[in-house]
């Protein structure tokens, strides 16, 4: 699998994919649900750093991610 610029950004751990990836492979769509899972587990903090990483990486923005849809 390619590196995300996420990886590099983020640390030194090769394997680490970035929010891109996630999104390329799962949908956008998944990670709102795992961000509405989070927060309703009463992890606030979790959901708001994957929050974060969409914003920093304008997954919103890419039309290439958003063609990708989950099932």
């Amino acid at each position: 699998m390619k590196k995300s610029d996420t990886t590099r950004t983020f640390g030194s751990d090769p394997y680490r994919i970035g929010i891109t990836d996630v999104v390329t492979n799962y949908g956008l769509d998944a990670v709102q649900r795992r961000i509405e899972q989070l927060r309703i587990t009463g992890l606030h903090y979790a959901a708001t750093a994957i929050e974060s990483e969409l914003a920093i990486a304008r997954v919103s923005e890419s039309p290439v991610l958003l063609r990708r849809q989950s099932a």
